[in-house]
């Protein structure tokens, strides 16, 4: 009876010695998976952090291209009511009111063309407000942009 006691607690110590073992391995295991986690994790927050700038940067970009348009807006309504004043005044001369050159020299004289550059791709921005993919000719423009 002695033999079978200690025949059963010595099973029952390997088993537990076997679990044991079986417990060290699955909390390496865990601990291995932690540290992928948290290199993941870093990963995940430095592709976050560079997202975010990148958005930032690109808000503060089109609110200066905002800023832009409306003083371009303000300055073609400018040029607009000049030109209705001229009509105006010339409608109520004896001469015959100018012709819609006057406009487009008001127009070239207040808003700025793009200036030439030495490549040869064209100046002139698109309406998406990125640079005009087409090759220019002498002048810096394409066949579309006044080229």
């Amino acid at each position: 009876m002695k033999k079978i006691v200690v025949f059963i607690l010595l099973l029952s110590s390997f088993n537990v010695n076997a679990q044991k073992a079986d417990v060290r391995v699955d909390i390496f295991d865990l601990k291995e998976d932690v540290k992928k986690l948290q290199s993941e994790n870093q990963r995940l927050s430095n592709d976050l952090s560079i997202s975010s700038t990148k958005y930032e940067n690109r808000i503060l970009d089109l609110g200066a291209k905002i800023e832009d348009l409306k003083f371009e807006l303000n300055v073609l309504k400018r040029i607009v009511e000049q030109y209705r004043n001229s009509v105006s005044d010339n409608s109520n001369s004896t001469s015959s009111p100018k012709t819609s050159t006057t406009e487009e020299n008001v127009v070239e004289k207040t808003v700025t063309k793009p200036k030439p550059q030495s490549s040869s791709q064209c100046s002139a921005t698109t309406q998406k407000g990125t640079r005009c993919s087409r090759s220019s000719r002498s002048n810096g423009l394409c066949w579309q942009h006044g080229g």
